[in-house]
Order: structure tokens, then C-alpha cells, then sequence
């Protein structure tokens, strides 16, 4: 059999679903159950704290997440993931009447001793 003389037609193979093309950018996810997810280059803003105080600034909008290291009355725990980093704050949003209606995905900053993420 001589193979030069045959033409082939192959077809590749093509994943159906895409993948995740990895995100180097630090992102902070504000979920509609009270969730703060941080992936796992925001994690590293929170200097392996395991608590923090949050606050909300009505004028701009803005969530503030304050690492501390030990645990104070009204903190939340951290808790740290393989993928990154989350705090549960559902009684925070509901206090202020801020839970979101959908996910909000932003990337967090500093504002003084404070990790800032907009509503």
C-alpha cells in the first residue's frame, strides 16, 4: 500500500466546553448569598488574617474588608481554600440592606487600612 498516494481528511478533536483560561488578576466575587469570594491572588491582600471587620461606605458605594488577626466582637472569619479565600457575610449585607440581587465580580484596592471592593 502505497500511503503517499492516499488523501486523508482528519477531524480534531474539539473539546465542547471551553476551558477557564487561568486569571492572574486579583478579583473579589460579591455573591447574592452573602459570600465574599477571593481568588487566590486577592487572598494574598488579606495577609493570612483569619478575621476581619467589614464596613460599608453608603457614599461611594463601597464594601470595606479590614484583616485583623484576632477575633473581636462583630468580626467574621476567613476561611482560606484551594482556589482562594471567602467570608461569609450574609447578616453584614442584610444589616444594611445591600445584599446583591447578582453577582458583582470587581477587583479590590486599597483605601488606607482597608480592602475596598464597589457595590
Amino acid at each position: 500500500m502505497n500511503l503517499k498516494d492516499e488523501e486523508f481528511s482528519f477531524s480534531l478533536f474539539e473539546v465542547s466546553k471551553t476551558r477557564n483560561i487561568k486569571n492572574d488578576e486579583p478579583l473579589v466575587e460579591i455573591r447574592t448569598n452573602g459570600r465574599i469570594v477571593f481568588n487566590i491572588k486577592a487572598s494574598d491582600l488579606l495577609n493570612d488574617s483569619h478575621f476581619c471587620m467589614l464596613g460599608y461606605d453608603e457614599i461611594n458605594n463601597t464594601l470595606g474588608i479590614l484583616p485583623i488577626s484576632e477575633i473581636r466582637n462583630n468580626s467574621f472569619p476567613i476561611r482560606y481554600a484551594t482556589k482562594g479565600a471567602y467570608i461569609g457575610a450574609k447578616k453584614f449585607f442584610k444589616h444594611f440592606n445591600i445584599l446583591p440581587k447578582e453577582q458583582i465580580q470587581d477587583r479590590p484596592f486599597w483605601a488606607g487600612q482597608f480592602i475596598g471592593v464597589k457595590l
